[in-house]
């Protein structure tokens, strides 16, 4: 057993050659130590940094691994390539919603160098190990068919088909079923407050971080920019995790059914006011937030924070409001926000210091780099999958490094040479695409 530091506020623990139940044994036994991430054959042990409250979470344990017995599961695929007949075994959860890890596919892939868009329903192959994409999703793993069963629906219980020690028959088929459309899940109740006229830049309504969605494969989610957006509750009057919107370079217009408080984030600084309409319009940053007094009603059946449309109402419920500081106008953040420091690993051989440009490829679940000299490291394409966490920092073999926002995928299968200290992941969320930003370890 080898035990790395991953960042400073988790841990990564690889204990090799271990049966499922052997893992979900190890999983149990360290959940006492923080929030438990199963791996391939590793836990990701990750513990309250301080300032954040305790998050207690049961280790990923389905139908199989409770003492009921696996379920049988048939699913029908339809294959582009190297179609064959399969039984197999669930071993965990993690990646994005409700993927869930088949062991036993009998011919061996390697993974790919990098990820790309995979559509919903692709079936996967990475080494011996296959998979179901539930959702579209970026991912690095051998597409070779699709099956149009609903593998995560938020209005089920629980929303993920598969469990770990299900076993999931793999059936060729010459034709697919129809897809059956899946009902949004279920807004909480609540007051209306407002009305959207106009959306913005993918705005999304972000909640608190929660980490009981590990469980399911979920990311925990939370704001991008979790300084900026408690200034901005506290400006509201609102406890600093109450649920707002989070905007990219283009705020959203609101009209409110009263007057109310908002304080807005605009890339720079909070501004609050008492409005019945609020027109946001251009940010002076990357990313802002808009926070209501009260608080934004969030749904919990979303895979990643909710996306904000034209016409949709936002709704609230009350807030409990303890003695949190209240602030007026700001700046927010302090710090050269282009040195970002990090921890060095959890993987060997790890990076301490690097500098890289920021591509036109990021959003919340992760900001994909390109370094500006060489790394050095041959990044492997067949490393089993491990936990990873808000700030993780991925090199993938075609030479390019991705890091992890709050919507990142639960595990993943490529190196991990550094990770960013969770008192720097605010300055993640400022990043542009064409910014130069150097990484170090202090």
């Amino acid at each position: 057993m080898q035990v790395r530091r991953a960042g400073d506020r988790a841990v990564l623990i690889e204990l090799g050659e271990v049966s499922a139940e052997e893992l979900h044994r190890a999983a149990l036994e360290k959940s006492r130590e923080g929030v438990v991430i199963i791996g391939h054959s590793s836990l990701l042990v990750v513990a309250d940094t301080p300032g954040r409250s305790s998050v207690p979470l049961s280790p990923q344990a389905g139908r199989g691994t409770r003492g009921e017995g696996p379920r049988r599961i048939e699913i029908p695929v339809l294959f582009d390539k190297d179609q064959r007949e399969a039984i197999l075994k669930a071993r965990y959860l993690g990646f994005r919603a409700g993927f869930a890890y088949l062991e036993g596919w009998p011919v061996p892939m390697p993974r790919l160098e990098t990820s790309r868009p995979v559509k919903k329903g692709s079936f996967a192959i990475a080494g011996t190990m296959a998979g179901f994409y539930p959702i579209d999703t970026p991912g690095g793993w051998n597409v070779i068919g699709r099956t149009s069963v609903a593998l995560w629906d938020p209005n089920r219980e629980p929303p993920n088909l598969i469990a770990p020690g299900d076993l999931v028959h793999v059936i060729p088929v010459n034709e697919l079923p129809p897809e059956e459309p899946l009902l949004p899940p279920k807004m909480p109740e609540g007051d209306a407050i407002a009305e959207v006229i106009s959306p913005g830049q993918l705005t999304r309504i972000v909640g608190p971080r929660d980490w009981s969605r590990a469980q399911h494969g979920v990311a925990p989610g939370g704001p991008f920019d979790e300084i900026a957006a408690a200034e901005a509750n506290r400006a509201a009057g609102n406890p600093p995790d109450a649920a707002l919107l989070e905007c990219v370079l283009v705020g959203p217009s609101l009209r409110f059914v009263r007057p109310m408080r908002v304080a807005v984030f605009d890339g720079v600084r909070v501004i609050r006011q008492v409005v019945d309409e609020l027109a946001v319009g251009r940010l002076r940053g990357f990313r802002g937030y808009v926070a209501v007094e009260g608080g934004i009603a969030v749904s919990s059946g979303y895979e990643e924070a909710m996306r904000v449309v034209r016409g949709m109402t936002l709704f609230s419920r009350p807030l409990t409001r303890g003695d949190e500081e209240r602030r007026g106008e700001g700046d927010v953040g302090d710090g050269d926000r282009f040195a970002i420091r990090v921890v060095p690993g959890p993987h060997e051989p790890s990076i301490s210091e690097i500098a890289c440009e920021v591509t036109s490829q990021l959003d919340r679940v992760g900001i994909r780099m390109r370094p500006l000299q060489p790394v050095g490291i041959a990044a492997p394409r067949d490393l089993p999958s491990c936990g990873m966490q808000f700030g993780s920092v991925q090199l993938h073999p075609d030479g390019s490094l991705v890091a992890m926002g709050p919507d990142h995928p639960v595990t993943g299968g490529y190196l991990q040479p550094m990770t960013v200290l969770s008192s720097d992941l605010w300055k993640l969320a400022r990043l542009a695409p064409g910014e130069r930003v150097r990484f170090y370890s202090p």
